[in-house]
């Protein structure tokens, strides 16, 4: 077992508010798209519940964190101190919850995806995505195609996180663009599902 109810208690006593029902959120879409697609629910509910484990900190915390488990943060991280909480969390559930590689490797990767994503990897994000308290525009999209192709439903919540920081005149962290064109390369398409 992954996860007991001891530790359970303790993960979730560490959120609060939204982030306690968005975790839990998560954790649920997790295991059913686990199930959908050929994964461990077990694995990808832990992951859903550990996710989001440091999102409360302060950037100044997250900072702290990544001194102490050795993360080096690049520039767009530096400037966005809270895009470290995917980083510090799986250094949270691999240190303090014991959890295998695949399940921090998921963590470290929800906020960003990457190049190369496992099947964990790409549930935890897509999870993270469409999870049922989420409201906002194109998400009834994402949950469509997330019970149709995993991959497509991946690459549709890329495209709308990149347009979405474009007109936000944000950073687009390097992570992202490995993500979106790994799944181009492999000639993932959404618009004709």
């Amino acid at each position: 077992m992954l996860c007991n109810e001891e530790m359970r208690k303790s993960i979730l006593s560490r959120l609060q508010g939204y982030r306690y029902e968005h975790s839990l959120g998560v954790e649920r879409a997790a295991i059913m798209l686990a199930e959908k697609y050929g994964e461990d629910p077990e694995k990808a509910g832990t992951a859903g519940i550990l996710h989001d484990i440091t999102k409360y900190l302060s950037p100044q915390e997250q900072l702290n964190l990544c001194e102490k488990y050795g993360i080096i943060p690049c520039t767009v991280e530096k400037s966005e101190p809270k895009m470290l909480h995917g980083k510090t969390a799986a250094a949270i559930a691999r240190a303090e919850y014991h959890m295998p590689k695949d399940i921090c490797d998921a963590i470290a990767c929800h906020t960003t995806g990457k190049n190369h994503m496992t099947l964990l990897d790409k549930i935890l994000y897509l999870a993270d995505y469409i999870e049922e308290t989420r409201d906002f525009p194109g998400v009834d999209k994402a949950r469509e195609l997330a019970q149709i192709d995993i991959d497509s439903a991946l690459l549709y919540c890329y495209d709308q996180t990149l347009t979405e920081l474009v007109a936000r005149g944000k950073l687009i962290h390097s992570d992202t663009i490995a993500a979106y064109n790994d799944m181009i390369r492999q000639g993932v398409s959404w618009r004709d599902k």
